[in-house]
């Protein structure tokens, strides 16, 4: 049995890998469902080993972010509350805890295919990069993000047979650009006029660019989707790919959503998480699926349309 002061550790442990951030991994099942193989029990193995694999890298870079940011971290009003600025946990036990989850996630890489493995390491080698050098550099440092959540989908494409698309991709790449503007768009409200956000690089005066910048990547992911429904990788997927066209007023309506929420300042956390904590952009999701399965399953005649 742990003590108290044992239990009150492993609680600031698993604090301090933020457990909460795997739901962002969900985003290598994407190309299961995009390619149609959610029945296939080999892929959905790999990519439960994949998801595994991520979620154990992401903690192990958190810890090291957190290491690096330490005294900033004190100083912030929020972040002074993590395990290694509130001395919860010792520097000592992050610099072991940090390897100890790296290894374990190389480990599980094993019986996974080699394109995972080099996609996986990339993403923990851009991950600590970010952490050290690009976090503070305007505009670079969005690109990056937005590639870090979009390299989960593209580990997702090497655990499935033909799953790599170049749709997926650009779709993916300039929807998450829209959501890291988001992110730093949200942070900007609680900083005082003409001052930058703490340690990062962008002033109140960047918020209309930001935003600019937001809803054109946003909107420039439903216009690639549009593109997607008249290429041949649809109409190999879709009995009906036109009926995919109902697809594109919920994305739409629900990247002018999210910038709303961000607006109005609701978006505290991470994007991505919000959106799953959110119960409207389930219900967008919800139809998404819906109008997909009606274009997969359902072959209406070409004049109906």
């Amino acid at each position: 049995m742990l003590n108290k002061k044992n239990k009150k550790k492993l609680k600031a442990c698993v604090k301090a890998i933020r457990p909460y951030h795997a739901i962002k991994n969900v985003l290598l099942f994407i190309p299961i469902f995009v390619g149609h193989q959610y029945f296939n029990i080999i892929a959905l193995k790999n990519c439960f080993f994949g998801f595994l694999v991520f979620c154990l890298l992401a903690s192990s870079a958190y810890i090291i972010n957190d290491l690096h940011d330490l005294e900033n971290d004190k100083k912030h009003r929020k972040k002074q509350k993590r395990p290694f600025a509130s001395g919860e946990l010792s520097c000592r036990t992050g610099y072991i805890l940090a390897p100890l989850l790296a290894i374990a996630a190389l480990i599980l890489t094993i019986p996974l295919p080699l394109n995972f493995l080099i996609i996986a390491i990339t993403y923990y080698c851009l991950t600590l990069f970010y952490t050290f050098f690009i976090k503070k550099m305007k505009w670079l440092d969005v690109i990056l993000l937005a590639f870090l959540y979009s390299m989960r989908v593209f580990a997702g494409m090497t655990l499935i047979d033909n799953g790599f698309s170049f749709w997926l991709i650009f779709f993916v790449l300039s929807l998450f650009f829209s959501l890291a503007l988001l992110k730093r768009y949200a942070e900007l409200p609680q900083t005082k006029n003409g001052l930058s956000i703490f340690g990062r690089a962008y002033t109140i005066k960047d918020k209309t660019k930001i935003a600019l910048l937001g809803y054109i990547s946003g909107y420039l992911s439903v216009l690639i989707f549009i593109f997607y429904i008249y290429s041949e990788k649809a109409q190999l997927f879709y009995r009906t790919p036109l009926l995919l066209w109902l697809i594109c007023p919920c994305l739409f309506i629900w990247v002018n959503h999210m910038w709303q929420f961000a607006r109005e300042g609701k978006i505290k956390d991470d994007p991505v998480i919000f959106t799953v904590k959110n119960s409207s952009s389930w219900i967008f999701l919800l139809l998404i699926i819906i109008f997909s399965v009606l274009a997969t399953e359902i072959e209406l005649p070409f004049y109906i349309l």
